[in-house]
């Protein structure tokens, strides 16, 4: 029988969860000996260079998404690698390896949307602040792609006609609990999505 309640489904994911959450905590949050500066400065840059390739591919009018995903796969390969090695640690590279997974095929790693979303909440509780958005994102990423509704409205789509429409949102999440996470008021989402429609 189907579990109607939505914080049960955003909350219990199975086994899977589990198994995330044991590698979030294994290779992010547990205290370990410091890395030296050296080795630190050698991830950061390469999660940097990254995310910079990731954004670079997805700008422009034409886009070759058969090279997006071939990056976003290498790229991903990396940041596992780098989660098991306990190398990821500091805010900001939390925040790029979550960038990074939120760009995931859901046909393949529909998960690495979650694990995005818990590295994202853990570079926001060491205050690393451009990960706030980040966080709402990716848990709305991944319930859209689960074909439920997003909590926040940071998930947009194109119609056929080429026109901008939010996925369905979740009526019960107020905008002060937008706010938290930096995401504008619902109104203010749908005005820029209208402005984006007109010709």
């Amino acid at each position: 029988m189907k579990n109607t309640n939505p914080k049960a489904r955003c909350f219990w994911l199975g086994p899977l969860w589990l198994l995330l959450i044991g590698v979030l905590t294994t290779a992010c949050i547990e205290e370990r000996s410091p890395q030296p500066v050296e080795q630190v400065t050698s991830v950061s840059r390469k999660l940097e260079q990254m995310v910079e390739q990731d954004q670079r591919l997805r700008t422009g009018d034409t886009l070759d998404y058969s090279i997006i995903h071939e990056t976003d796969q290498r790229h991903r390969r990396v940041v596992f690698e780098l989660l098991a090695a306990g190398a990821i640690k500091r805010g900001e590279d939390l925040s790029n390896a979550a960038l990074i997974l939120q760009h995931a095929d859901p046909a393949t790693c529909l998960e690495c949307y979650l694990l995005a979303h818990y590295l994202a909440l853990e570079a926001s509780r060491q205050g690393f602040e451009d990960a706030r958005y980040l966080v709402a994102a990716t848990l709305d990423r991944y319930l859209v792609m689960s074909k439920d509704r997003q909590k926040y409205g940071t998930q947009f789509n194109v119609d056929s006609a080429g026109r901008y429409y939010l996925f369905p949102v979740d009526t019960a999440i107020t905008d002060s609990e937008r706010a938290i996470w930096n995401v504008p008021p619902l109104d203010s989402l749908e005005l820029r999505l209208d402005e984006l429609n007109q010709p």
